[in-house]
C-alpha cells in the first residue's frame, strides 16, 4: 500500500529511502521507541519496507504500516533509525533530470510524512482519493 497523507508512517526492521536531500539531524529520544538518530528527508521523498517487524508490534505510532512492501511518499519525511552509526547515503540517477540520494537501513526504523505533496488536496473522506 502507498500512503501519501501527512502523518502516515511506516515501522520496520529494514527500509529503503529515496529523497533528493537527506540530512542528519540529531540524536533524539522518542517515547516508546527509545534513543535514535533522526534524518530529515526533503524534496520528493519516499520510504518503503524491505523487512517487516518480527511480531508486528508497533512501538513508535499505533497507525504505522508494517507490512512488507508498504510505502510512504511525501514532500518531506522524518526518518528515525535506532542505531549509533550514520547511514551510508549514495547519489543515484532517479529521473531524467534529477539525481537523488538513496540509503537503506538494517535496524529498527520509523519514518513519517511531515509534509505531503502540494498537489494532493486535503479531503475529509480519504476514500475519495483514488490512486
Amino acid at each position: 500500500m502507498e500512503a501519501v497523507k501527512k502523518g502516515n508512517s511506516i515501522e520496520c526492521l529494514s527500509a529503503e529511502i529515496i529523497s533528493r536531500d537527506i540530512k542528519l539531524s540529531a540524536f533524539i529520544n522518542l517515547p516508546n521507541f527509545g534513543k535514535c538518530r533522526k534524518y530529515n528527508c526533503k524534496k520528493n521523498s519516499e520510504a518503503s519496507i524491505r523487512k517487516e517487524l518480527n511480531d508486528k508490534t508497533k512501538k513508535a505510532h499505533i497507525s504505522s504500516y508494517v507490512d512488507l512492501g508498504d510505502k510512504i511518499m511525501g514532500e518531506n519525511l522524518a526518518l528515525y533509525v535506532k542505531t549509533v552509526k550514520s547511514l551510508k547515503i549514495e547519489v543515484v540517477n532517479y529521473t531524467g533530470r534529477h539525481k537523488a540520494q538513496q540509503t537503506s537501513t538494517d535496524c529498527h526504523t520509523f519514518a513519517e510524512v511531515t509534509l505531503q505533496f502540494h498537489n494532493i488536496r486535503v479531503l475529509n473522506d480519504p476514500k475519495q482519493l483514488d490512486k
